[in-house]
Formats: C-alpha cells, sequence, structure tokens
C-alpha cells in the first residue's frame, strides 16, 4: 500500500472511506471499524448534511484509538448553494467548526455549476493559499470544464478530481487529460453499486477465481495500478475489512486490459440532476 502524491507534494492514502448520509450511530460503528482496519482517509460534503456527525465522529474514534489528526486524510466538498451564495472563505469555516478541525486536506467544489464555477474556484484559491486546506480539486468534471476553467486563467492547478469511476466508465478522455496536467484521480461509485453487469461479468469472475479474490477486490485493485483512488461507502465492517485487503495480489497488464475493454460510458448517477444545463 503506497500512499499517492498531489502535484504539491501533499501525500494522501490510496483508498478512501464515503460518509455519505450516515447518521451518528452508523457512522461511529463504521469509522471505529475502518480506522482499527487501517483506512485512513474519509469524504464527506456539505450536502450529504452531516458534516457535522464526520467531525463528532472522527474526534471521538481518533481519541479512542491514540490517533493523531494528522494522520488522518479528509475531503469535504461545496455545494452548488454555497456556490450561489458567494461566501466561499466563509463557507470553509463552516466546514472546519463541522469537522471539529483547523484544517482541510482536501477541500472540493461538488459540481461544476453553471455560471458559478470559475469563480468560485478563483475564490478557493485565495483560501489555499491561506493554508486552512491543503489541497483543492472538484467533483464530476468533464474536460469540456476543466478547459473552460483553464481558459479562464487560474493560477493553481487542481490537484485533484472525483467523478464516477469503475469498469464500465472508464472515462479515458478524463484519464488522458488529469496525467498531461499532473491532476490526481479520485473514484465515487468504484464498484458501479455492484450491478449485475458488474456482479456477474465473465471477465471480473474469471480473473476473480484465478486469484481467489471478491469481484469487488479486483475492481478496487483494478483502480489502484492506474491510480484512480477508489472511495466506497459501506456500512459493513466486514465489508470494509474485505475491501481494504487488495495489497497481496497484482493484475496482470492483460488483465488490465479485459477490464477496461467493459466499458460502456455507463453511469449509475444521473450527473444532471444536481447540475442543470450540465
Amino acid at each position: 500500500m503506497h500512499n499517492i502524491k498531489f502535484h504539491n507534494g501533499i501525500e494522501y492514502p490510496p483508498i478512501i472511506m464515503s460518509t455519505n448520509w450516515m447518521d451518528y450511530p452508523t457512522m461511529k460503528k463504521v469509522v471505529t471499524a475502518g480506522l482499527k482496519i487501517g483506512f485512513r482517509a474519509f469524504d464527506t460534503a456539505r450536502d450529504y448534511h452531516n458534516e457535522h456527525i464526520v467531525g463528532r465522529v472522527l474526534k471521538e474514534c481518533l481519541a479512542e484509538q491514540n490517533i493523531d489528526r494528522s494522520e488522518i486524510f479528509i475531503t469535504t466538498k461545496i455545494g452548488n448553494s454555497q456556490q450561489r451564495l458567494g461566501n466561499i472563505e466563509e463557507q470553509l469555516e463552516i466546514s472546519l467548526k463541522n469537522l471539529q478541525t483547523d484544517y482541510v486536506d482536501c477541500w472540493m467544489m461538488h459540481w461544476p455549476y453553471p455560471n458559478f464555477f470559475i469563480d468560485t474556484y478563483h475564490k478557493m484559491e485565495k483560501v489555499y493559499k491561506t493554508g486552512k486546506v491543503h489541497a483543492i480539486g472538484m467533483a464530476n468534471y468533464h474536460v469540456r470544464h476543466f478547459n473552460k476553467l483553464f481558459e479562464a486563467g487560474i493560477e493553481i492547478v487542481p490537484h485533484c478530481v472525483q467523478f464516477e469511476h469503475h469498469p464500465m466508465r472508464v472515462a479515458q478522455d478524463i484519464l488522458d487529460f488529469c496525467q498531461k496536467h499532473n491532476i490526481a484521480i479520485q473514484a465515487y461509485s468504484p464498484l458501479c453499486r455492484m450491478i449485475p453487469k458488474i456482479k456477474e461479468s465473465p471477465i471480473l469472475n474469471r480473473i476473480a477465481k484465478r486469484l481467489n479474490k471478491t469481484v469487488g477486490q479486483i475492481i478496487l485493485r483494478w483502480h489502484y495500478q492506474h491510480q484512480s483512488i477508489p472511495c466506497f461507502k459501506s456500512t459493513k465492517p466486514e465489508r470494509l475489512a474485505e475491501n481494504f485487503n487488495i495489497w497481496d495480489f497484482e493484475l496482470t497488464e492483460t488483465d488490465m486490459e479485459l477490464i477496461n475493454s467493459m466499458d460502456e460510458d455507463y453511469k449509475y448517477h444521473l450527473e444532471s440532476a444536481s447540475c442543470p444545463g450540465f
């Protein structure tokens, strides 16, 4: 297991636990187990309406397991409604208070919200310079959004982007763009919710049988080997342990190519529902 490095030198773990929509009892159980298993990166967002619960749970769990704040990596995101308000620096202060921390490791724009995302990014750049966030990025960006951002004359190349990424949505154009500009990749829905086409895939099942691993472990290893950092949610500690156990085997180049061949540009999540005019 090797950390990934942003282009500013900041390192972060190669697998991330999502906390979206979890309530306190669920999150306390999951984070307690996750930290014991080895998870050190946690993802949330203002629009998940539980940023304050993440802060409470992490503070409690770190104290209970004698883990320092510096040993974990916290990501949160700015929602569309915060972009409309425009008070981006104030929104970060709200997140810091919710998370009970004096810095955020990675701060993202949740959507390239039309007519707002360029101005939002410029304001994020200013906040980044204060040191209150160690990296800035975005979620759900396509190449066209990056192009508009770059054309607007930004000072700081985004450190990372998070988007729906899995064997049925390889998104090679985004991968190529990010590689060219040294932008790190995070994948949400990295297992595509184990829909039947994934779960029953002959390609994935053949590889899994050969390596004595689960289909989920094969997909997460595929992410790891092309440095796409999976960000997934599970409320079952045993599933967290299983999904974390991907460091003792390696996929061949042929395996990687076969998994890439499953690409259908399929999206489980409807992007336009959260970003009108997308």
